[in-house]
């Protein structure tokens, strides 16, 4: 676990997210598929009108996320029971697994 925190706040650091305008630049997700490297793929498949969670799809698998605070202006989005992790920076989302800490997809993009 201590390994996969480093690597949040090495992407914290080298994404700028700590930057006011990189917290405004931030838009909520969005539904629909995200293709990402290594030809990975995501759907996003609901989000709640207040955005306190989605559904996503991966490999065939539903999971409800919870909405959690972020001091970075990331969003994230966590299942507790899973550890799956969907985290959405400006440019692209990656799709975590916060109890192995590694990732699962990366450079998603709608």
């Amino acid at each position: 676990m201590r390994h996969f925190a480093g690597f949040i706040a090495t992407l914290t650091v080298s994404t700028g997210l700590a930057n006011t305008n990189a917290l405004q630049r931030t838009e909520a997700v969005q539904s629909g598929l995200y293709r990402c490297h290594q030809a990975a793929q995501v759907m996003v498949k609901s989000i709640a009108p207040d955005q306190s969670s989605i559904v996503i799809q991966f490999k065939g698998k539903d999971y409800l996320l919870f909405a959690i605070d972020t001091d970075t202006g990331a969003l994230r989005y966590q299942d507790p029971r899973s550890g799956i992790t969907w985290i959405k920076i400006p440019l692209k989302s990656m799709l975590l697994d916060s109890r192995l800490g590694r990732q699962l997809a990366n450079d998603c993009i709608l």
